[in-house]
């Protein structure tokens, strides 16, 4: 199939001094969050950037507030698939050619990374496309159920879910038990929280935000704890499984 989506973007209000984040692309079911910053993560950013394995290389165009921007997947290459962009209609060209041997038939999600921006989107469900569609793609929502993949369900009640906490001195290797763990058990969907997480997803262009704190190392760690506190806030209300790393 050729499959595509739209999204559409707008700015929030933010007093940062580079507030506005929107990449989007493709994911495995088995990725986290991060876009792009991972092997089997294709994004592209509104810096003009495509990005895997946090590997950023120039792309297409920069894109903004009130862009357009449609993601296609063409799985009709033969042995490889192929994932390409279009900004307002115009195509871009091809940012991603995956051997399908690699996915080992694993399906792609849509994917989109976002900071202080709304988006709007287009599986299909709208009577007007943002533009027209190229020839031969289909959105994702006209696609047969039964040819569809879904992704791992969550806990469906709070009696399901399961916070594991880490018990141990600094630098005991709480933190490396924790992702391994994580990794170990993809079907779980382990959200783990704690200072070390947030510092390692604070990153620029695929830099850990810690080599830009040269002698400011308290301001990040303050950063840091105040995002975890709100994190923790936002994670009573969620029936989701947890491993809460913090000393």
């Amino acid at each position: 199939f050729k499959v595509n989506e739209e999204i559409s973007v707008k700015h929030l209000p933010s007093t940062e001094p580079d507030p506005h984040v929107v990449r989007v692309g493709w994911s495995l079911d088995s990725c986290s969050t991060q876009l792009g910053e991972e092997p089997f993560s294709y994004g592209y950013g509104g810096t003009g950037k495509k990005s895997t394995n946090c590997k950023f290389e120039n792309y297409g165009e920069t894109f903004a507030e009130n862009d357009v921007i449609a993601c296609l997947v063409d799985f009709e290459c033969g042995e490889e698939v192929e994932m390409s962009f279009m900004k307002n209609g115009k195509w871009l060209g091809v940012a991603y050619r995956v051997r399908k041997e690699l996915l080992g038939g694993r399906a792609l999600f849509p994917h989109v990374l976002v900071k202080n921006c709304a988006i709007e989107f287009n599986f299909g469900q709208r009577e007007d496309t943002y533009f027209s569609v190229p020839p031969g793609f289909a959105f994702i929502q006209h696609l047969p159920v039964a040819e569809r993949v879904r992704g791992t369900l969550g806990p469906k009640s709070k009696a399901e879910c399961e916070i594991l906490m880490m018990v141990g001195l600094p630098a005991a290797g709480k933190t490396t038990w924790a992702v391994k763990h994580a990794a170990a058990n993809p079907s779980k969907k382990y959200n783990i929280l704690g200072t070390n997480a947030i510092m390692d997803k604070m990153r620029v262009m695929g830099l850990r935000r810690q080599r830009n704190y040269a002698g400011r190392w308290d301001v990040l760690i303050q950063q840091a704890t105040q995002c975890l506190n709100r994190l923790i806030q936002i994670a009573a209300r969620k029936k989701r499984n947890y491993i809460l790393d913090q000393v």
